[in-house]
């Protein structure tokens, strides 16, 4: 629903945090990725770029391009929750002010409580609006302290398992990859480095799930139990090298040809896509 706000003025797409991810995904795949979603939410972005607000990574870029996007007109900053929106408008003010961490935030939900108005030269203002939330986000069935499992702080270290059909990989408590149908093959899991991942056979795993959920498989931890959606099941068949993606928390590349099931807290999204790395 964005265009219906912001009309003919144009939309710049921002993937922040991009320091997290793997060196061997190539930059230009993502950026194609980032725009064919937003394409697909009814987004028309004018441009896409990748920055690292946390460690500086291109933000005069970013800045470059908006000054040359704007004209004569304010700067509207907006995002979901947890996409690192306020630690981008420090940098910006840093980088103009010399000022540091004038924005604060909690770290959950992440929301600023208002709209901040940054003043601009030319008597404009690059305004940073309230974070939206999103149901989907794997963020909303954690508490704050849970998020360090989930939410990465450092670049994503790839787990390789070598799997037969009928294994299944716990994702702490919080998700689960069944390996349905295929040859013996090697998976890729790409999740936080502190998310514990634990491979058992499919055929006691949910007798295993029952058992340890809260103590061996975490998070959530054994008092958050009641507050976790119950996992809801999605199977996939692959026409090509896939990635089986767990909407904020992480994917699984897979073989082609090969039937596989994600698991998911009722309410986040679990999807296929072509291989990214």
């Amino acid at each position: 629903g964005l265009h219906r706000f912001v009309g003919d003025n144009p939309v710049l797409l921002v993937g922040n945090k991009e320091d997290l991810l793997p060196r061997s995904l190539r930059r230009s795949k993502l950026t194609d990725w980032l725009r064919q979603q937003a394409n697909q939410a009814g987004i028309r972005p004018v441009g896409t770029t990748l920055v690292s607000a946390k460690k500086n990574h291109q933000i005069e870029a970013l800045l470059d391009q908006i000054e040359q996007l704007r004209g004569d007109r304010d700067v509207y900053v907006v995002g979901v929750t947890n996409v690192g929106k306020s630690t981008l408008i420090n940098q910006i003010i840093k980088q103009r002010t010399g000022m540091q961490d004038l924005i604060t935030t909690s770290r959950f939900p992440g929301t600023t409580l208002d709209k901040i108005e940054i003043p601009l030269d030319d008597g404009h203002q690059l305004v940073d609006t309230p974070g939206i939330i999103h149901q989907e986000q794997m963020a909303h069935v954690l508490p704050a302290e849970d998020l360090r499992l989930v939410a990465p702080q450092k670049e994503i270290k790839p787990k390789t398992y070598q799997l037969n059909d009928q294994q299944t990989i716990f994702l702490g408590g919080l998700g689960r990859f069944d390996y349905l149908k295929g040859p013996r093959a090697g998976i890729v899991a790409y999740f936080d480095n502190n998310l514990p991942l634990h491979r058992t056979k499919l055929a006691n795993a949910d007798q295993f799930y029952d058992r340890h959920i809260g103590e061996l498989l975490t998070p959530p931890r054994t008092d958050q139990l009641a507050q976790l959606p119950p996992l809801v099941r999605y199977e996939f068949k692959t026409t090509v090298k896939s990635d089986l993606v767990f909407e904020g928390l992480g994917w699984i590349t897979v073989p082609k040809g090969v039937t596989v099931a994600g698991w998911a807290p009722k309410g986040v999204a679990v999807l296929l896509r072509p291989a990214m790395i």
